[in-house]
């Protein structure tokens, strides 16, 4: 294990520890978890095409991309997700990103204080960043940590096609 690195994993005995028992403890680590078996196939949900309708929050953020021609960037985290608080004072306050964030509707959801919608986009682990146009069409999911220029190169990118 390299706990220098964004991911690691961890190889465990199902008779002695339940998974989620296992993914409970990392996460209270402040690192996210998957649970991984076979030969390398995840097991996991996919994540929705589009974003949910019926919650406030959403809605809001959708309605004032449509009305402002923008897509929006969700980033679901916590405040106890290690991973999150590192972007929140590294990748978020690099200028570039700040600018390109400037040129879409910006929602960060609390996963504790919105459960609800966390459920309901199959969010997994944190930190977890959707692009999305303004009708709620999820073009793309970041998982993990990322840093200010891989980041700033994937929304730049998402900002290219959106424009088309």
């Amino acid at each position: 294990m390299r706990l220098d690195r964004d991911e690691f994993k961890v190889t465990y005995d199902p008779a002695q520890v339940e998974p989620a028992r296992l993914i409970a403890t990392i996460k209270e680590t402040g690192y996210t978890a998957r649970v991984v078996s076979g030969k390398g196939k995840a097991v996991a949900r996919t994540a929705p095409l589009s974003s949910p309708r019926g919650f406030a929050i959403l809605d809001e953020a959708l309605a004032q991309a449509q009305k402002e021609g923008k897509p929006v960037v969700l980033d679901f985290s916590a405040e106890w997700c290690a991973p999150c608080q590192r972007m929140e004072k590294t990748t978020f306050i690099d200028e570039r990103v700040k600018a390109l964030l400037g040129r879409c509707v910006f929602l960060r959801i609390d996963t504790d204080k919105q459960p609800e919608i966390s459920r309901r986009m199959n969010v997994e682990g944190l930190p977890d960043i959707r692009f999305v146009t303004f009708d709620g069409k999820v073009v793309k999911q970041l998982r993990s940590y990322q840093d200010a220029e891989s980041f700033a190169e994937e929304l730049g990118r998402f900002l290219q096609f959106y424009a088309r």
